[in-house]
């Protein structure tokens, strides 16, 4: 993993414990990088673990450039094992699961919906640069 999306991955710990659907994760964390001009596509559809053959439906991530993912959720549903996907990372590292969707339309929320909608966890997000991210690529 580069630093940017190390640095990335720390900046959104502070969402990890939240008691939200994948569906407003993913909300929370696109308004994020929405904010810091993060270029990204949100995601729904299914993630399906190849090895128990579980799906968990409906399921919504987030695609950053160059391949990378973020998905907070998945191992909810499919169980906390480490060649499970989460955090930030490239999905040809987890051959485990099968991601499939189409693009999901964001809502915009503001800052106080935002704070109100994780506990205040989002203010407490601090991404790291764009620059860091081209840096990255």
């Amino acid at each position: 993993m580069s630093d940017w999306h190390d640095e990335l991955e720390l900046a959104l710990l502070p969402l990890e414990d939240l008691r939200v659907d994948s569906v407003y994760m993913t909300f929370v964390i696109s308004s994020a990088l929405g904010e810091h001009g993060i270029l990204h596509q949100c995601r729904i559809g299914y993630a399906e673990d190849r090895l128990s053959l579980m799906i968990t439906a409906p399921h919504c991530w987030i695609e950053l450039e160059q391949g990378w993912c973020i998905d907070l959720r998945l191992r909810q549903w499919l169980g906390d094992e480490d060649d499970l996907p989460h955090g930030v990372f490239q999905p040809s590292s987890y051959p485990r699961v099968r991601y499939r969707g189409t693009a999901l339309v964001v809502p915009h929320l503001d800052v106080e919906d935002l704070r109100a909608m994780t506990n205040d966890a989002y203010s407490k997000v601090k991404l790291p640069w764009l620059a860091g991210q081209a840096a990255a690529a």
